[in-house]
């Protein structure tokens, strides 16, 4: 007997709310390429699978569950992929605590998986599996020194790169034998689970980022950011490109784009101009705004609002 399960076609940004169960995250491009790969989402016992595989550049953040905890693993994962703004590699193992933020940075091809569960939950899979969790392993939200073992990496990837594909259905074994890998991780000795201080320059990041996400509507001046961070805004610079790829202005323009996007796709606005919209978040210039949302997002502002309208 297979086990309830969803397959979904990721074809907008909208679809990556769900990238974890029932989330609602917030998503970003990062590249001209639309989103694009699947969702599965699987379910039995109170244990939810949520597994995400990409065929695009994308950023995704927010608490992957308000009410539950959730175990995090990296089964595929390529360069430039980030978590917590830490580079990571395949295997990663991550705890998340209810109501935690979670950002990630999935590249093309990237494989993951979710488990979501009470902690009562826990306990119930930890005793039918005769488990010993090391103390406080699910108290804080961390990132565990080791990978997962390389031979539950192995067939758990390979199995839902099948299901991804839709050549493989889950049962309720293959399920529980997921959720058994996941959890046993932490019975594993030591099994510390730590997030690691940022280094200086995605200190700086992460304290610039945070201003920029609550002024987008504001004048954003480079050296003013600089100045906020104490450093100069050639650090500034190294330190964005070394932590997301991009600079700051790139930075600020993508969320702005993104902050446009996500209003015209809003009933709320439909009686603002695309001008007004644009103007809003700081970008005057329409022709300039339309012409970098198109390379962003593959299509013209009146064409997100005209699908919203629909």
């Amino acid at each position: 007997m297979d086990v309830p399960m969803v397959r979904t076609r990721i074809t907008q940004l909208e679809d990556l709310s769900d990238a974890v169960n029932q989330a609602g995250l917030t998503a970003f491009q990062l590249s001209h390429d639309p989103p694009s790969g699947t969702l599965v989402h699987a379910a039995h016992q109170g244990v939810t699978l949520s597994s995400g595989r990409f065929e695009s550049r994308v950023q995704i953040r927010g608490a992957l569950s308000e009410e539950h905890l959730s175990i995090a693993v990296g089964l595929r994962i390529p360069p430039r992929n980030r978590l917590l703004l830490r580079d990571i590699d395949s295997g990663i193992v991550t705890v998340f605590r209810p109501g935690d933020e979670h950002e990630a940075f999935h590249d093309v091809n990237s494989l993951y998986a979710v488990i979501t569960l009470s902690e009562e939950t826990l306990q119930r899979e930890v005793e039918r599996f005769g488990m010993r969790l090391c103390p406080n392993a699910f108290r804080r939200t961390g990132i565990h020194s080791q990978p997962l073992a390389s031979g539950h990496l192995t067939k758990i990837s390979a199995l839902l790169a099948r299901v991804h594909q839709g050549d493989a259905r889950l049962d309720p074994g293959r399920l529980a034998n997921i959720a058994a890998a996941f959890i046993g991780h932490f019975a594993q000795l030591p099994a510390p689970v730590t997030l690691q201080p940022l280094r200086k320059r995605e200190r700086i990041v992460e304290l610039t980022r945070s201003h920029i996400d609550q002024n987008l509507d504001q004048r954003l001046d480079m050296e003013d950011l600089a100045c906020r961070a104490g450093v100069s805004r050639r650090t500034l610079t190294r330190s964005f490109e070394e932590a997301l790829g991009e600079s700051p202005r790139r930075y600020i323009a993508r969320m702005r784009l993104h902050r446009i996007r996500s209003d015209l796709l809003t009933l709320e606005s439909q009686e603002a101009t695309i001008a007004d919209v644009s103007n809003q978040w700081g970008i005057g210039e329409l022709g300039r705004m339309s012409a970098r949302y198109r390379s962003l997002f593959g299509e013209l502002p009146s064409q997100t609002r005209q699908r919203a309208s629909h």
